[in-house]
């Protein structure tokens, strides 16, 4: 189910990329909810202590694991994707 391959497939460096900016939105939204549930900013930061260790490297895997599969990709032949791409 994994192990299927398209033309476009993501790279590594592209998934830590999207892990650091998946970590600061969720980094300023933990350390918020944990002062504001608590009141207390040191609660907060205990929040966002385990949570920036943990859940970046849950998050890295899962964006791995998707990209190793096909499931609501399309493939695109090569001149629809070479336009995509010379677009950018």
């Amino acid at each position: 189910m994994f192990r299927l391959k398209t033309s476009v497939q993501e790279k590594i460096p592209r998934s830590l990329a999207k892990v650091i900016t998946w970590r600061i939105l969720v980094t300023i939204t933990n350390f918020l909810g944990g002062w504001i549930s608590s009141g207390n900013p040191w609660v907060g930061l205990g929040v966002v202590s385990f949570a920036l260790v943990v859940n970046s490297i849950i998050y890295f895997f899962h964006e791995r694991a998707w990209n190793a599969s096909d499931y609501g990709r399309t493939v695109l032949d090569a001149d629809s994707s070479n336009n995509i791409n010379n677009s950018n």
